[in-house]
């Protein structure tokens, strides 16, 4: 590799990080990246999930890239399809569907320490059949396959006999009308899908392992006035983006650095009032001792809704917190003895975060496997976006990247600016490929897991951030901008291992 041959780069999803990824290496390295993304079209978990009131519960103008700042949106907080439609026109904007292979699985990518290469394996997985494997070699990789992808499906319910559908796989033919209908779960699809299910439902049981803190969404509309100053004032909306960005910032540092703050228990506090008049207001004071969590707010993913309390609160919805014993059937057995038949069961199970790479194998040198280091070990990468042993590759918004409050968005796109430029400064210095120093790793793993110790994450709960061991293996343990600050671009090679030609 030579500062006159420009490298080839792969892009493995479609999704904000993969969309993302390809812009900023089009500008700042000239290259058009070749993106390949497994579904029908581009926007990863954002085209695959379409259940009901499906959206997002950050700000929709805190919720977009940078390069790319959306002065249309319609609310404070965005729907899916608005979200969807904005990564269409962005990737239209930038001619990326010209360089993207839709319906095309990475099955396997794998390291050639000969030609310093990356063998990515393909498979074709449109609506033919799968077929026509075959090989390609990249210089560069970026993993942008995303957490949210892949469904997680209990084993206990694929006994279930009667008609079954996860929230990631919504079929909107189904007739929830006069129905008895189990949903389990309590994440964010569960808050959204469920008060939309109970207008249907004659009966709607909600199985809950352990119940989440709810706040108001206080959802509103822009004008189209202020559609006009956005469009044609672009200061305004970027400072209103920051004043957004800054806001869930001061609040992550007031109430979820430490879980026994003052700030954090004024916070508990008023949740607790919150929560407590919501559930009253509605005639319930039944469920006030059992919809109110015993543990701090934000060790689960914070609800964010106007109407799942309300929901739970209607004279056809029952909420269930004992635990699933067994499936029989129709029949959803309890382990207090609660049997309860239904027509329809809603799986808002949530995804294989886990798992991370999901159906991809990677395979670094000399031939370890990335799935298997991380199985059952907390995920090992340097300042959260490189991995020792795998050279020339990129993990954008994988383990221990995601904000607890803010934007994923920001934390991806401060992953692929550092990952561009130490592309650009490699070919400057004509340097074929570096890796991460296992001790440089390490040493990031180690001061990332201490500095969790006092979050709201290990504030009392269990949750899908959580791997076997009780690690938090899916956040960043502060604030979205430190993270960017560690991700500052690199001056020097210290901490890798460099190839030269």
């Amino acid at each position: 590799m030579n500062t006159m041959k420009k490298p080839s780069i792969a892009v493995i999803g479609g999704g904000f990080g993969g969309i993302y990824a390809a812009i900023k290496i089009k500008q700042v390295l000239g290259i058009s990246a070749q993106i390949f993304e497994a579904s029908e079209d581009i926007g990863g978990a954002w085209f695959a999930n379409s259940y009901p009131n499906c959206g997002c519960d950050i700000p929709s103008h805190l919720y977009s890239l940078s390069s790319d700042p959306n002065p249309n949106w319609s609310q404070l907080y965005a729907s899916r399809d608005e979200i969807h439609d904005y990564i269409q026109d962005v990737a239209r904007k930038h001619d990326l569907y010209r360089h993207t292979l839709l319906q095309t699985k990475v099955i396997k990518s794998e390291w050639v320490a000969e030609s310093r290469k990356w063998k990515l394996d393909l498979l074709d997985c449109s609506n033919e059949g799968y077929r026509d494997l075959e090989s390609v070699f990249y210089d560069f990789v970026f993993l942008c396959v995303g957490s949210i992808r892949v469904p997680l499906i209990p084993e206990q319910f694929k006994q279930f006999s009667g008609n079954v559908v996860h929230t990631a796989y919504w079929d909107p033919s189904i007739d929830f009308t006069n129905k008895r209908v189990a949903v389990i779960g309590n994440g964010a699809s569960a808050v959204q899908v469920i008060p939309s299910v109970a207008q249907q439902a004659s009966q709607l049981y909600s199985y809950q392992r352990s119940v989440s803190w709810c706040t108001l969404r206080k959802q509103y509309s822009y004008s189209a006035f202020m559609k006009f100053i956005f469009k044609w004032i672009p200061l305004v909306a970027l400072i209103y983006r920051l004043y957004l960005f800054l806001e869930i910032e001061l609040g992550f540092m007031s109430t979820y650095k430490n879980y026994n703050s003052l700030g954090a228990r004024r916070y508990r506090k008023k949740l607790e009032i919150e929560m407590r008049n919501r559930i009253e207001k509605q005639g319930r004071p039944d469920l006030v001792d059992v919809l109110i969590p015993d543990f701090a707010p934000g060790c689960k993913r914070l609800a964010i809704s106007d109407n799942f309390i309300e929901a739970l609160c209607q004279d056809n919805v029952v909420v269930q917190t004992n635990r699933v014993k067994k499936v029989k059937g129709r029949t959803i057995i309890t382990e207090d003895a609660d049997e309860q038949e239904f027509d329809l069961l809603v799986l808002a199970t949530g995804f294989n975060v886990a798992g991370f790479l999901g159906h991809l194998e990677v395979y670094g040198k000399p031939e370890q496997s990335l799935n298997k280091a991380w199985e059952n070990e907390f995920p090992g990468l340097y300042k959260s976006t490189l991995m020792s042993g795998y050279p020339n590759m990129f993990m954008i918004l994988g383990p221990s990247s995601y904000p607890g409050t803010n934007s994923a968005l920001y934390m991806g796109e401060s992953q692929v600016n550092y990952s561009v430029e130490l592309i650009k400064k490699m070919l400057k210095d004509k340097i074929t490929a570096v890796e991460p120093l296992k001790e440089a790793q390490d040493k990031c793993v180690e001061k990332l897991k201490t500095g969790f110790e006092k979050t709201v994450w290990k504030g009392g709960c269990t949750s899908w951030y959580m791997n076997k061991q009780g690690d938090i293996t899916t956040f960043w343990n502060g604030t979205s901008l430190e993270f960017s600050w560690m991700l500052r671009p690199a001056t020097s090679y210290d901490d890798f291992l460099v190839y030269r030609k």
